[in-house]
């Protein structure tokens, strides 16, 4: 029966651990923000360290400049993708590179490490 309430307690105190460190993970991932930007530096996305967009900016002449060149082919739309997805793609590296720099800086690779190990089971 001791068994039981050690073995239980241990579960607590490893479960109040990994909360510990999933808040503190998850406050450095909240604290990131990175600008990402297409080849033609007229649109630029920011994202989180979490990977949630938070803005897009589309610049004016670009919006101009794709109708006025590609609307009568149809192309309007596909030319603007392509610069807003460069934009996120760029700002995807930019943050998985940050996120990484933080959690070196902090100790929180460690902390990921243990929490993967722990849900694991190992």
């Amino acid at each position: 029966m001791l068994d039981k309430i050690k073995n239980a307690a241990s579960m607590v105190q490893t479960a109040n651990k990994l909360k510990q460190q999933q808040d503190k993970l998850q406050k450095i991932l909240s604290s990131i923000r990175v600008n990402g930007q297409s080849k033609n530096q007229k649109v630029t996305v920011t994202l989180t360290g979490e990977q949630k967009i938070v803005a897009i900016k589309i610049d004016p002449e670009l919006i101009k400049f794709v109708y006025e060149n590609f609307t009568s082919q149809g192309k309007e739309e596909q030319v603007m993708s392509k610069s807003i997805m460069e934009a996120v793609e760029d700002a995807i590296s930019k943050v998985q590179g940050e996120v990484v720099k933080k959690m070196q800086e902090t100790g929180s690779m460690k902390d990921l490490m243990s929490m993967l190990q722990a849900a694991a089971g190992q």
